[in-house]
């Protein structure tokens, strides 16, 4: 069996997840932070748990082009997404909420640089322009145009560590229904800042953390609070393949590496949104038990 190896760093307290809305004050502020883009940051963060809404949406990412439509229920953990571009009646596909929250924002202020401007028209609503500049290496920039009245992100932009633009989406139209039932009833976060800060010893590395492990089928999840990567292990048969494999699609990466262990040769899969050097540290993580079982 694979053991998943965390390195000693534990810089950062909690991680994924937005505050409950009802507390409004203690909820935008819960790392002892009053600037504005902190607030913003937190605020877009939340802005799922006290509305509905459906909504059409322009996805690009390596010289391709998607329209979507989503359609959101308040308090719920899975919306629904149709790709309207791709085949006649698509097929409804789930479209999960974001992994936990309550200390997303603490660690997401720790791990990028964040400022605020005033932003573009989007679907008819003003925004302001929320920035994330990574603090290292280890993940990519973002752009977020923030609806003023609602706090979502109306629109993205993923920017590579050479200013190049990898993804983007931007909402055309979008219909809100607001839901204070919903946005009152989100409990979880304050319990989620105490577990994860328990579990410190999970962060695999700088600003990352475990957050999904299933050693029996050779998985786990990592996030810095929006990205998100996926590793998977699986043993392998005759030779192992030399070198590694890199292929990306947008701001999407997926690395592969063949590695004799102790007790046989396995594939090393890394998937997510995250630069070839944070990949190589994940697979890098991947050790075999001291058993070899």
């Amino acid at each position: 069996m694979i053991l998943y190896r965390a390195f000693l760093w534990a810089a950062f307290s909690g991680t994924i997840l937005m505050p409950p809305w009802a507390t409004a004050q203690t909820a935008l502020d819960p790392c002892g932070t009053t600037d504005e883009p902190h607030r913003l940051l937190a605020r877009m963060l939340d802005a799922h748990s006290g509305v509905s809404y459906s909504a059409s949406v322009l996805f690009e990412r390596a010289g391709q082009r998607q329209f979507l439509t989503i359609k959101w229920p308040a308090g719920s953990d899975t919306g629904v997404l149709k790709r309207m571009n791709g085949a006649v009646d698509p097929r409804a596909e789930d479209w999960p909420a974001p992994v936990d929250s309550a200390g997303r924002l603490c660690a997401l202020i720790q791990a990028y640089i964040i400022s605020v401007e005033p932003g573009r028209v989007i679907a008819g609503r003003s925004t302001q322009r929320l920035s994330l500049k990574p603090r290292d290496t280890l993940r990519l920039g973002h752009v977020a145009e923030v609806d003023d009245l609602t706090g979502l992100t109306l629109a993205m932009l993923t920017i590579g560590s050479d200013g190049r633009a990898l993804e983007r989406y931007e909402f055309a139209t979008i219909a809100v229904e607001f839901n204070e039932t919903a946005r009152s009833a989100a409990p979880q976060s304050v319990k989620s800042i105490q577990s994860l800060r328990l579990d410190a010893q999970k962060v695999v590395l700088p600003g990352y953390f475990l957050v999904s492990e299933d050693a029996s089928q050779g998985s786990f999840v990592v996030t810095d609070g929006l990205a998100t990567a996926s590793v998977f292990i699986e043993p392998l048969s005759g030779a192992v393949p030399v070198g590694e494999g890199v292929v990306t699609n947008g701001a999407t990466l997926t690395y592969t590496r063949g590695v004799q262990t102790s007790s046989g040769a396995i594939l090393i899969s890394v998937l997510g949104e995250v630069p070839l050097v944070t990949a190589r540290l994940l697979a890098d993580a991947v050790r075999p038990s001291a058993s070899g079982s």
